[in-house]
């Protein structure tokens, strides 16, 4: 059993993560810097962690920050606001959702991005704190565009397929079933993606300032130009903080402390030119369920499919 000690390191080896990001805290910075009015704007920091944004938000003159976190690192984040003369700043120990009568705020801002963008349910965070805005408020980030490629380098795929190469007489086809329906982080070169980073196709697009639903569906395909094979796909996203401001996860974008996300397949493709490859992937990320993530391949030749493969985090240990 994990005790409050061991869990509030690892809560803090995280925070050393993101706070060691200075691409993430410029972006964050740059967004906060162009809705912050001196003296006037009220801020509602959603999963705050140690309280960095609100603190940079209270730099920029903000009115008063009122900060969500469930995790006794906010014990930590006062401690900061305190050495830091920070005394602007409100700490509510508590899950953002759990807020029966939330202060109403100018600006909802919440980095619960994951590696795979949704791992941290912030399409359920976002859509709950939007009752907390004022009209006319603000939220931070307002769009998330994820993106898939083919992966056609073996170097993934054969790092984490171990299942067949054990010997000893063992059948282990159970234990790789449930590896391989599993979503992996990995830092993926576009090198090795079919066609490189220009492979690349949108299939999710979320706009806050729209209502959005943690049960999604989206779709990708292409046509082969070269034979070769196909061991899974790479996903990430792009992220449009406010206005001009953006971060990436995209395998040819500036290093954040994010990687892309692996999705494997049973068995690798062998795929011809001519070809036709398409993927339907189907997330839910709602708070009941954590996050589950589908992918069903189909290769078409000649216009009749010959080959399909249906992938489910449930069936894996994710």
């Amino acid at each position: 059993m994990w005790t409050w000690h061991v869990i509030l390191q690892y809560v803090i080896e995280l925070q050393q993560k993101l706070l060691g990001d200075k691409i993430r805290n410029k972006a964050f910075y740059e967004a906060l810097q162009k809705v912050i009015h001196k003296g006037q704007t009220i801020v509602a920091d959603i999963g705050s962690g140690t309280g960095f944004l609100s603190f940079l938000a209270s730099q920029l003159g903000a009115k008063e920050c009122f900060l969500y976190e469930y995790s006794d690192v906010i014990e930590i984040s006062r401690e900061l606001a305190k050495t830091n003369n920070i005394q602007n700043c409100h700490f509510v120990q508590k899950h953002s959702v759990e807020e029966k009568s939330p202060p109403k705020v100018d600006v909802i801002v919440s980095e619960t991005l994951g590696n795979y963008a949704l791992e941290e349910n912030i399409i359920e965070s976002v859509e709950n704190a939007k009752r907390f805005l004022k009209p006319g408020g603000v939220i931070i980030p307002q769009k998330i565009e994820q993106f898939i490629a083919p992966v056609t380098s073996p170097r993934i795929y054969d790092e984490m397929n171990v299942w067949d190469s054990v010997g000893y007489d063992l059948d282990l086809t159970a234990a790789k079933d449930s590896a391989l329906n599993n979503m992996y982080v990995y830092k993926i070169e576009p090198k090795e993606l079919m066609d490189g980073i220009l492979s690349a196709k949108p299939w999710d697009k979320i706009d806050f300032k729209k209502t959005e639903a943690s049960v999604r569906k989206g779709h990708a395909s292409w046509k082969i130009g070269t034979a070769g094979t196909i061991y899974g796909f790479a996903v990430w996203w792009n992220s449009t903080l406010i206005g001009n401001v953006n971060i990436s996860t995209s395998p040819d974008a500036p290093q954040t402390h994010w990687d892309q996300i692996f999705l494997p397949l049973t068995s690798p493709l062998q795929v011809q030119k001519g070809d036709e490859l398409a993927v339907t992937l189907r997330s839910d990320s709602r708070f009941e369920v954590g996050i589950r993530l589908q992918w069903e391949v189909k290769l078409n030749r000649a216009g009749k499919e010959i080959q399909g493969v249906k992938m489910d985090t449930q069936k894996g240990a994710y």
